[in-house]
């Protein structure tokens, strides 16, 4: 070989070394991207994740505060009912029955009722027995003979229980 074929083949070797050294540059900044774009995605990921639980975060208080307004309207509607009570048996005594079943019916259209329960078997839940009356007859037993004072129920919510006298039977 001469030395002019010695000349290239260095140079060939050199070009070869270099293009070499060059595609792992390449592979090696392909492989930090690669790590670069995972963490970015998780960051992302975890960005996400995070206003997902914010949003129901969110939605969960803001359905827990409808229903404290709903609660809290409940008991305003309550407190105002109890004050109207006294009202009530004033208007149910004498020629008062048509301003009373209006108003009754006012009411009514928020949850508030009447408990007149004549007939119905005594319940400690929803009646305060002021009295016995002695029956013949074993089906009376237990059973509300008489309503002294009417009750009611606001939404469910017994505000006062009807007064009455239930039958006792003596057999």
């Amino acid at each position: 070989m001469t030395k002019e074929n010695d000349d290239i083949n260095i140079e060939a070797d050199e070009n070869l070394d270099d293009s070499v050294v060059a595609e792992e540059h390449a592979q090696d900044t392909v492989k930090k991207l690669r790590e670069k774009l995972k963490e970015a995605e998780a960051q992302a990921k975890e960005y996400l994740d995070g206003w997902q639980r914010a949003q129901a975060d969110f939605s969960n208080l803001r359905r827990r505060d409808e229903e404290a307004k709903k609660e809290f309207t409940k008991f305003v509607s309550l407190e105002i009912v109890k004050d109207l009570i006294p009202v009530l048996d004033a208007l149910s005594i004498g020629h008062n029955e048509p301003v009373y079943k209006l108003l009754m019916q006012t009411l009514g259209k928020h949850g508030f009722e009447e408990s007149n329960p004549e007939g119905e078997s005594f319940n400690p839940q929803y009646h305060e027995s002021i009295g016995t009356i002695p029956v013949e007859e074993e089906e009376k037993d237990h059973k509300i003979l008489e309503v002294i004072q009417k009750g009611y129920i606001l939404v469910g919510k017994i505000i006062r229980p009807a007064k009455v006298k239930i039958g006792e039977y003596h057999g």
